[in-house]
């Protein structure tokens, strides 16, 4: 486990500060914190008048740690947006895995055929919606987390087809039942922890 001490953390954030005052950088935004030390940067920020814009961290439809671990809630009481990455979990939220085709390499490994099986229920409702409203899959996961309000979801493009698809996840949303009927089935999926950086 990393650990930062917090005169390192505290010199860290100051540097930030001084960065806003000298007209370096418009705003402050910081990765992977956990609610006590988002709370404690906006707390030293706030004390030199510079805001905090933002907190990035993993979110998803299947990796919703941020809501059970109180950084979500941190956003949103301090008005720091939450900026999702990874919304589509390494593209498991697609629609173009199955358990008959899982993804390739070391995310094979962690998506494989019996986590997909189990996924299967959230990821056919996932395409239902989308046919209902002429989306894909990508693109309804994306409004889902959206429809979380104060959340920002920043999936990684390699190409402009990739880019345009993205950006049809604006301009409409999904309705309370759909978000809902989303959630309760993700819930049955077992969340694949990796690398929980926002826990320290």
């Amino acid at each position: 486990m990393l650990v930062i001490p917090v005169c390192l953390s505290a010199a860290y954030i100051d540097g930030l500060a001084d960065a806003v005052e000298q007209g370096l950088v418009k705003a402050v935004g910081v990765s992977n914190y956990n609610e006590q030390r988002l709370r404690s940067a906006h707390a030293q920020l706030k004390k030199r008048g510079v805001p905090l814009a933002s907190n990035q961290v993993n979110y998803s439809l299947i990796y919703r740690a941020p809501e059970s671990n109180g950084v979500k809630r941190a956003c949103e009481d301090l008005g720091v947006t939450l900026i999702a990455y990874s919304p589509i979990a390494q593209g498991i939220l697609s629609g173009k895995y199955s358990p008959d085709n899982p993804p390739s390499g070391p995310r094979g490994r962690i998506y494989n055929k019996d986590y997909l099986t189990k996924a299967a229920p959230l990821l056919q409702s996932i395409r239902e919606i989308g046919q209902r409203y002429g989306k894909t899959s990508t693109q309804v996961s994306l409004n889902w987390l959206m429809a979380q309000g104060n959340v920002i979801p920043i999936p990684g493009a390699k190409t402009a087809a990739q880019a345009e698809e993205f950006a049809g996840a604006l301009g409409w949303t999904l309705t309370d039942n759909e978000v809902r009927e989303l959630r309760q089935l993700a819930t049955r999926v077992t969340p694949v922890m990796g690398f929980p950086v926002e826990s320290f």
